[in-house]
């Protein structure tokens, strides 16, 4: 197969709703379709996730790989050794993205060669149907994530020099390859235009301490790693947010927080208006 500008990388499990509506997106670039693939690795799913991809290998330069369940990480990295493309695009499986994503990411990297371009990744509560609402107000949504594999790209060869991404970490294992990536000296090229909406429903009190609880086991892991008084404060293992957590764990608080995390995912049920409107 002839190499082409961009390989984009999805890793997938059970997901197939949100994976349907990411390649429909996808489908509608304005961008060369000789001039990217799109490299979707299905961790082990048990759901429909192998008819989707049936449904879109005509529409699509798509190339499906299948593995047994072994994380995300793995999964990028398959796709990242079987890549034939220059440079790589990292998406996942529940972005929307606007018809010139790809056009915007080519050419931040052409102007920007050794660089790692990031762009806005933007919450939503429900799925966005084509066409994409505009962003609005663009400097709200700048991040200051080095790596964040929901809109990311880089040349391959970089990620190949820098070991890929390391599945001990169940979570923040793009913190950690960013950490790499920086020691590599390779800069970073932020651009607010360069944006995706991220399908995030709103989770219940129960599935955000699960969430918690892997945040705090992967910010401990980093920083064992890479000990410094940056890392410290970055990871939020300081004594400022422990002591604002354990404040938050006693009487009354919890029943606030609970019945603050009630209403927050009420309102996002119900949708964002200036989304909506």
């Amino acid at each position: 197969m002839a190499p082409v500008n961009l390989s984009l990388v999805i890793p997938t499990r059970n997901r197939s709703q949100a994976l349907r509506l990411t390649l429909q997106h996808l489908t509608l670039q304005n961008y060369p379709f000789d001039d990217f693939e799109i490299l979707v690795v299905d961790d082990g799913s048990q759901d429909n996730t192998a008819e989707v991809l049936r449904e879109f290998e005509s529409q699509l330069p798509l190339r499906a790989l299948q593995q047994d369940h072994g994380g995300t990480s793995r999964a990028r990295n398959r796709a990242i050794e079987a890549a034939r493309g220059r440079h790589i695009l990292f998406m996942d499986d529940d972005v929307l993205i606007p018809p010139d994503f790809l056009q915007r990411h080519a050419h931040l990297l052409a102007a920007n060669p050794g660089c790692l371009v990031r762009g806005p990744v933007v919450n939503v509560p429900k799925p966005l149907y084509p066409p994409l609402p505009p962003l609005g107000q663009p400097w709200k949504h700048f991040s200051k994530n080095y790596l964040c594999t929901s809109n990311a790209s880089l040349e391959r060869r970089l990620l190949m020099t820098s070991g890929l991404f390391d599945p001990s970490f169940a979570r923040w294992e793009d913190a950690e390859l960013g950490v790499r990536l920086k020691r590599l000296k390779v800069a970073r090229v932020f651009d607010v235009h360069t944006y995706v909406y991220h399908w995030k429903p709103p989770l219940d009190h129960q599935q955000r301490l699960r969430v918690a609880a892997l945040d705090g086991q992967a910010a401990a892991q980093l920083y064992r790693r890479y000990p410094s008084l940056r890392m410290w404060l970055r990871s939020g293992l300081h004594f400022a947010n422990r002591w604002k957590n354990s404040l938050l764990s006693r009487l009354p608080a919890p029943a606030l927080v609970r019945r603050w995390l009630e209403v927050e995912r009420a309102y996002l049920q119900a949708g964002w208006k200036e989304l909506s409107s």
